[in-house]
């Protein structure tokens, strides 16, 4: 694999001889200024790499571009001194195992490197993903695949979710690098696909590919805010529903069994069925700026299909039912859940139903007073000069699939409530990515310090 040549704003990276220092011969005040102090140099190398991340459009569906951001990245990876690696999910596992039902097309390529220290050590795993949602075309006030600077913020689609909080966990890592800050063990940054339509990620094939492994010590991720650290997540599991009826001419639609109609009296069920769950409460407290203190599930129909001719009555009607569950859940229970209002429906009306459920995401969970946490919500305090709340986030993660090997996970990005991710004028705050890089590269150096 060939990388692009670096940009002039990208320069050689020396790696240091100096790692023969330990930290003990530092204190740690000294350590965090310098790091800090690159990294407030470095302000507009940061931006200028979230803004390249930006201005590659990898919507999903299908999967676009994943080839040319996955080459950005390696390139940057390279200029740490690492040997980066391009991996492929293989088309026949990704067909068989991928959810290909919602329009997934193309290569899915996953980029990882490893940088390692003075000796051995713990082992961190980094991950960020490269996807973005799609960018509807109404109410943007700048092009989406553009990225755009103004006011101190970084808009476009992905800039917070994730591109922005990508490129500072690669510049925490330089962070270390340029400044010639000693550190054992080893950093493996991965950079994964398909995120944000869960199943089988990158994350899951790194895993099978036993890139990431139980021997692993600690998990770190930026795809979430900077207002909370997630120590847990949702599961999640989606269900296409398909209602099959007859068709027939809508001048004599007696004859006909009407999909729609009996598709939209289901939807009143899940309405129900989602009232009654989301009553439940998690034991884990919640981001509060959502209006929940405690981590909560939830039953949602997000998408609905049907019809392809006003005169025609239609016989076919699918939902998308999208099934959210705390820590305390069980995913067959969740599903067993879906199948009962389907069968019982079918039951009372005769009409056919079909149900599947898709590949999802577990719910994550990370103790709160794990050392991981406790490293974390100290750099934080320092950084941002109060306490951040640690507790579980209202999404789901592919983290998940992390933590379930036993590695302890711990997310926090650079989004905030205001940054609207999903949604049009998508943003992030140029002074909360240098934040969270700042954070990153204090806890890499806390965990991985040298000690003598």
């Amino acid at each position: 694999m060939t990388f692009p040549s670096p940009t002039t704003r990208q320069k050689t990276i020396n790696r240091a001889n100096g790692l023969t220092a330990s930290v003990s011969a530092l204190s740690i005040k000294t350590s965090v200024r310098t790091i800090d102090r690159w990294i407030d140099t470095h302000k507009d190398d940061l931006v200028d790499l979230t803004c390249q991340l930006v201005n590659i459009d990898t919507t999903v569906p299908p999967g676009r571009n994943y080839d040319k951001i996955a080459r950005v990245l390696a390139s940057e990876l390279k200029e740490l001194g690492s040997t980066p690696t391009i991996s492929y999910i293989p088309q026949a596992t990704f067909k068989e195992r991928a959810n290909v039902e919602v329009g997934l097309e193309g290569p899915r390529p996953n980029v990882y490197a490893t940088i390692k220290g003075k000796d051995k050590g713990p082992r961190i795993v980094l991950n960020g993903h490269i996807d973005v949602v799609p960018a509807q075309q109404e109410g943007w006030k700048t092009n989406p695949f553009k990225a755009t600077v103004n006011s101190g913020k970084i808009y476009g689609r992905g800039a917070a979710d994730m591109k922005g909080s990508d490129a500072c966990l690669l510049y925490a890592i330089k962070a270390l690098i340029e400044t010639g800050m000693p550190f054992n063990g080893s950093i493996t940054s991965t950079y994964t696909t398909d995120e944000e339509v869960g199943g089988y990620t990158g994350v899951n094939y790194l895993v099978d590919k036993h890139v990431v492994t139980k021997d692993i010590d600690y998990g770190l991720s930026t795809d979430t805010g900077i207002e909370a650290i997630d120590v847990a997540s949702l599961g999640d599991i989606e269900f296409v529903i398909t209602v099959h009826g007859v068709s027939a001419h809508s001048g004599r639609g007696w004859t006909g069994i009407n999909a729609i109609e009996h598709a939209s009296a289901l939807i009143e069920r899940f309405k129900k069925l989602g009232a009654e769950i989301g009553r439940k409460r998690s034991k884990v407290r919640t981001e509060p700026v959502y209006g929940s203190r405690w981590m909560r599930p939830g039953v949602y129909v997000t998408m609905i299909k049907g019809g392809i001719k006003g005169n025609i009555i239609p016989d076919t009607c699918e939902l998308l039912v999208d099934r959210r569950f705390i820590p305390e859940e069980n995913p067959e229970t969740v599903k067993r859940e879906i199948a009962e209002v389907v069968r019982g429906y079918s039951r009372e009306t005769g009409v056919r139903i079909t149900n599947k459920p898709l590949p999802g995401y577990n719910p994550m969970m990370t103790p709160p007073d794990h050392p991981l946490v406790k490293v974390v919500k100290k750099a934080a305090k320092r950084v941002l000069g109060e306490t951040v709340p640690v507790g579980g986030s209202q999404g789901s993660t592919d983290m998940a699939t992390v933590s379930a090997l036993g590695i302890p996970v711990v997310i926090l990005g650079a989004t905030r409530s205001e940054s609207n991710i999903h949604g049009i004028n998508e943003h992030v705050r140029i002074d909360d990515l240098v934040s969270i890089t700042k954070i990153m590269a204090q806890s890499y150096l806390e965990l991985l310090s040298v000690r003598q």
